[in-house]
């Protein structure tokens, strides 16, 4: 692998604009950086806004037809797998939320090793190993150093170790492992690659399409790609208990509303990512987890008798536990509806998923 160290690097800042990394930047990427670490990445994310300005309609297109290939069974070529670990990477670069999907991740890391695999076949014999150190140093676990006798058996038992609430910044350096490997490792047969890494593309490709959406906030279709004129689905309103949840589907369209025990308080979640994101939080609050995702957040409450508070940029909203029950019971409700159901698994490739 070409060696990409990391280098230290002075240069002086107004304190004014220190102030606005502390305010803006390090609350934007999850509050948990130091501000020199904030710096880098705003730094990286320009880079990489201007390298791809002129371009960014075409990373769309480009997303367009790998999902057509991909579907219509057609080889992948290497310059669109990178593509895609790219995307893949940028998305948990990007993630505001508290915790992501772990299938997801084990996608990505699984790509990995399988390309790891036909790389260390094609170089076996030929006194031409790969460097393991890097990637093995982005396999951090709580639990310890992992001992494996390969690459390979050392991703297997990362997985094996991997947490059900799995962070952002564990996923953001995993996956730099397949970023890593198809931008720096020979890969010497395409059609094998693309064969390997096949059964984990529906992942790969639900997190690139989500860091397009992080990047454009626009979803990969729009009204534009309607071929007939917006269909929209009547469904509800559900109700349960002392919520009551009015739906809007239409096309590529999910978005919902809830009205709360207060009749002029209501919570809107406008497009599938933050339906998608309202629902994730509420399952875990229900868990018992005071969790954050993208838009939304629950806070159990330190009195009698129980109550959680409910935060968006909007506003925040503070309900009894029996009120966040009905709220799972109403989302659970509309997604047992078989055209939502069918929507929100469309809309797994327009606005993607993490």
């Amino acid at each position: 692998m070409k060696s990409d160290n990391l280098r230290n690097f002075t240069v002086r800042f107004l304190e004014s604009a220190l102030r606005r990394v502390e305010s803006t930047a390090k609350p934007f990427y999850g509050g948990r950086l130091s501000t020199g670490e904030a710096i880098r990445r705003l730094a990286e994310e320009r880079l990489d806004e201007i390298e791809s300005k002129e371009a960014g309609e075409r990373n769309r297109d480009a997303l367009l037809r790998i999902l057509s290939d991909w579907r219509a069974g057609r080889p992948l070529p290497i310059a669109d797998l990178r593509l895609i670990a790219d995307g893949a990477n940028a998305a948990y670069q990007r993630c505001r939320a508290d915790v992501v999907s772990r299938d997801l991740l084990i996608a990505d890391v699984s790509a990995f090793r399988e390309a790891v695999g036909i790389a260390a076949r094609a170089k076996s014999g030929k006194g031409n190993e790969l460097d393991t150190r890097y990637y093995l140093g982005n396999f951090s676990t709580s639990r310890g150093k992992i001992e494996a006798k390969s690459l390979a058996e050392s991703v297997d038992k990362w997985i094996a170790l991997l947490p059900d609430l799995t962070t952002p910044q564990q996923a953001e350096f995993a996956s730099r492992n397949l970023l890593s490997f198809m931008r720096d490792e020979d890969c010497p047969d395409d059609t094998q690659l693309d064969r390997a890494l096949r059964p984990y593309m529906s992942g790969l490709l639900q997190l690139a399409i989500r860091a397009h959406w992080y990047a454009e906030r626009r979803p990969l279709l729009g009204p534009e790609d309607e071929s007939q004129g917006s269909r929209v689905t009547h469904l509800g309103p559900f109700q349960h208990g002392r919520i009551t949840l009015k739906p809007l589907v239409r096309d590529h369209v999910l978005a919902l509303s809830l009205q709360l025990p207060d009749e002029h308080s209501v919570v809107t979640a406008n497009n599938f990512v933050e339906v998608e994101d309202l629902v994730g939080v509420t399952r875990l609050a229900l868990d018992g987890h005071d969790i954050r995702g993208e838009v939304f957040q629950w806070s159990k409450q330190l009195d009698e008798p129980r109550r959680f508070t409910l935060t968006t940029e909007r506003g925040w909203w503070l309900l009894e536990a029996a009120d966040v029950e009905s709220v799972g019971q109403c989302l659970d409700s509309l997604f047992r509806e078989p055209s939502v159901a069918a929507l929100a698994e469309r809309s797994r490739y327009i606005y993607g998923c993490i």
